[in-house]
């Protein structure tokens, strides 16, 4: 619930509250007090009749009067009362209901006048709701003045959430708000200090990995070019086992590199119709030399439309998902890659004959330098952990999905889904 709703909520049961016991209150006090004039009115009526005749009297009150002389009744209704009352006012029960009744006397002479006090307290009712309708018409035209109050002066922290709401992952600057309340001020103060030390975090670790992945490619190409004059002089165990270690690096450096590039900002401008099933088959001609050596039978099948994507982060995204199907799948092994079309968005299945995933390790699988079993895979593959990182988080760029489950040979499958057309990446 937000706290302009709570704050209302608060002001409007508060304000009800308030007007309800006042209402009462003055409910009780207009009552009494109507009652008193009904009181003083019935009896300048009674006091009347000696010199009005009974004719006058209205037919609904012809029944509730009586004129005696002593102890004699002279005239009115015989079953108002059987004798006569004191003088004043007094309630009685007569006639099936509830009176109330004034008497006047002067000497012998009696005059008594009812009235009913059903038809007094509905008389009474109407004339004080008259007068509290206004009250009850204001209390709702206060709530609205009420909610026009709070929402002008929480306007500064609505605009500080839609500032937030609207901002990218990736803006970092000084929010705009004004914030000239004093309760508003010190949060925006304490927000642009935290996005200070946000981007600086960002930066260091957005930028250190590529760079560092940068400056040891040249150091790396050295390293490669004196290992393999070593191993034409001496082709031993070690040297072969260092070889492999330097191959090892290299490729976390090129993953690192690639994982650096993967981002929104440089890639939204080169959004053009790519081809999944083109970058497959030339993909799976850049491996054809791997998947030659283990004899492995691999398929592209299905087809679907064209896609709008950026070319290097979807070539990153699937050369990481067929060349680690390549990579584990043993020799003599089946890769199967099916495209197809689902309305709005396209399907892309890789499943493998592997060792696939256990079920409680496919979410781990996605963190950065996270491999199954360590350094000691369970196929004594080398690998850097980076490639599934690299897949998820090139699909995120195209708010897609990706799922992993076991094929139907045992080993893993691998199920990208991705909208067909798109305007923007998102934020990374």
């Amino acid at each position: 619930m937000s706290i302009r709703t709570k704050l209302m909520m608060l002001l409007l049961a508060m304000l009800v509250l308030i007007l309800f016991l006042a209402l009462a209150q003055g409910y009780q006090r207009s009552l009494a007090r109507a009652d008193a004039l009904f009181d003083q009115h019935l009896q300048a009526r009674t006091q009347l009749l000696f010199a009005v005749a009974p004719e006058a009297l209205p037919k609904q009150q012809a029944q509730f009067w009586q004129r005696w002389q002593g102890d004699t009744l002279v005239g009115g209704s015989e079953s108002l009362l059987a004798k006569v009352p004191p003088q004043g006012l007094q309630t009685i029960n007569s006639q099936g209901q509830r009176l109330r009744i004034a008497t006047y006397c002067r000497q012998i002479d009696c005059v008594v006048l009812g009235e009913p006090i059903s038809e007094r307290f509905a008389l009474s009712e109407q004339l004080i709701i008259a007068l509290m309708l206004p009250m009850l018409l204001g209390i709702a035209l206060l709530a609205v003045f009420i909610s026009l109050a709070v929402k002008r002066a929480l306007q500064p922290l609505t605009l500080l959430s839609r500032e937030l709401k609207t901002r990218a992952a990736n803006d970092f600057s000084m929010l705009c708000t004004e914030a000239k309340a004093s309760e508003i001020k010190p949060v925006v103060d304490t927000l642009n200090a935290l996005l200070r030390r946000t981007e600086q975090a960002y930066l260091r670790e957005r930028y250190f990995a590529s760079d560092a992945a940068h400056e040891l490619r040249t150091p790396l190409s050295a390293m490669k070019i004196n290992l393999h004059n070593l191993l034409q002089r001496h082709n031993d165990e070690d040297a072969k086992a260092l070889s492999l270690s330097v191959d090892r690096l290299n490729h976390l450096v090129e993953q690192m590199l690639a994982l650096g590039r993967t981002s929104s900002q440089q890639w939204q401008d080169k959004l053009a119709k790519q081809s999944l099933a083109h970058i497959c088959q030339q993909l799976i001609a850049e491996l054809y030399p791997q998947i030659a050596q283990k004899n492995l039978d691999i398929s592209l099948s299905g087809e679907c439309r064209e896609v709008i994507g950026e070319p290097f982060t979807l070539n990153v995204m699937l050369k990481n998902i067929i060349s680690n199907a390549v990579k584990y799948t043993p020799a003599n092994g089946r890769i199967a890659i099916h495209l197809a079309d689902r309305g709005d968005n396209i399907e892309l299945r890789v499943a493998d004959s592997g060792p696939g995933i256990a079920s409680e390790l496919r979410e781990r699988i996605f963190d950065r330098f996270f491999r199954v079993g360590g350094d000691s895979h369970p196929a004594h593959i080398p690998g850097a952990g980076l490639g599934l990182a690299i897949v998820q988080h090139v699909i995120g760029l195209y708010q897609g999905e990706v799922q992993l489950k076991q094929s139907e040979w045992g080993g893993l499958e691998v199920i990208i889904t991705m909208a067909v057309q798109r305007e923007t990446l998102c934020s990374d």
